[in-house]
């Protein structure tokens, strides 16, 4: 049962990777016109509600390897919204670029983990 729901959640994977691609081009939008940008914690975008709809509430269930790679994308991914929290697009600093490089980097280790919880699922499912 576990397994089932974060095969749920990996079967819009494809989904939540364009909405982050979308969130950071956003960010980057704002920053270049000065303009206010909506941040949301790891808990309020799309991709969050829908892991702690289906995959918080089993984390505790899972095979020890399945968890412990559900647990990296947790990290990264709130690691992601903390750096971006980072950016006022109304007050640039200096870091500006670097915490967008960052969330960039973030970004793309997040992929690679659901990719990989992806490929570890259809293993197990």
């Amino acid at each position: 049962m576990p397994l089932t729901k974060v095969a749920e959640l990996l079967t819009d994977v494809d989904i939540f990777i364009s909405q982050h691609s979308l969130y950071i081009n956003k960010l980057e939008r704002a920053i270049k016109e000065g303009t206010p940008f909506e941040h949301k914690d790891c808990h309020s975008c799309n991709f969050g509600k829908r892991w702690d709809e289906l995959i918080a509430p089993v984390k505790e269930e899972l095979p020890e390897d399945v968890r412990a790679v559900v647990e990296e994308i947790e990290s990264i991914h709130c690691e992601f919204h903390k750096v971006s929290m980072e950016i006022d697009p109304c007050n640039g600093k200096k870091t500006d670029a670097k915490n967008l490089e960052k969330m960039k980097d973030l970004s793309t280790k997040l992929f690679q983990k659901l990719l990989s919880l992806k490929r570890l699922i259809s293993k197990e499912v």
